[in-house]
């Protein structure tokens, strides 16, 4: 098992984000990846907008990238193979972090550096006794702007529900032992060269 991975987030033809990150767990079960803080990464440059403007508008990338640092407590993804989502949580000095991020997102696809899935926009916050939808505005823009076909949108909304229900009944991994997965690294894993070559 290798001992580092990239995560990489594509938006068609070109990789819109990649970070590095600590591999903790990779079986045909589970895969679970651990990104610190202070992790440099690259995220595609450009025209952006949509609501809080972070999104990229179409035909907007400017054909190059800008670094980007994890800031904040490090983060533990967590991947079920084939689930449209990974759940993220993070650890900080005080522990685990008493909520959870469902990122809802492409099935991870494995790469000869890592894993690339491309992000839906749509994602749960749950806490220890509820939850709620986050972005739903930045999902009906990408929708109303084309960025995602009447297709896309129908698997999305799909995940969604399928997602809460996950949620609902505390299913893997809301009922694991997080401390299974440590202890964690300290170090800063490194940026491959090849991060942006979309062969991969």
């Amino acid at each position: 098992m290798p001992e580092t991975a990239l995560i990489r987030w594509r938006h068609g033809d070109r990789i819109s984000g990649a970070y590095p990150t600590h591999v903790i767990t990779d079986t045909a079960e589970e895969v679970a990846l651990w990104q610190p803080a202070g992790v440099v990464g690259w995220r595609s440059s450009g025209d952006r907008g949509g609501p809080r403007g972070r999104n990229m508008l179409p035909g907007g990338w400017d054909g190059a990238y800008e670094p980007h640092e994890w800031t904040g407590d490090g983060v533990l993804r967590v991947y079920r193979p084939g689930d449209p989502w990974s759940v993220w949580r993070w650890l900080g000095d005080d522990g685990w972090s008493s909520h959870f991020y469902v990122n809802l997102e492409t099935p991870w696809r494995r790469t000869a550096i890592g894993f690339d899935s491309s992000d839906w926009y749509l994602d749960l916050v749950v806490g220890p006794d509820s939850w709620r939808f986050k972005d739903e505005d930045e999902l009906e823009w990408a929708t109303g702007a084309g960025i995602l076909t009447a297709g896309q949108r129908a698997r999305i909304d799909s995940a969604a529900r399928d997602a809460v229900a996950l949620v609902t009944r505390r299913g893997w991994p809301f009922d694991a032992d997080w401390d299974r997965w440590s202890p964690l690294p300290r170090s800063l894993p490194p940026l491959p060269d090849d991060w942006a070559d979309t062969r991969i």
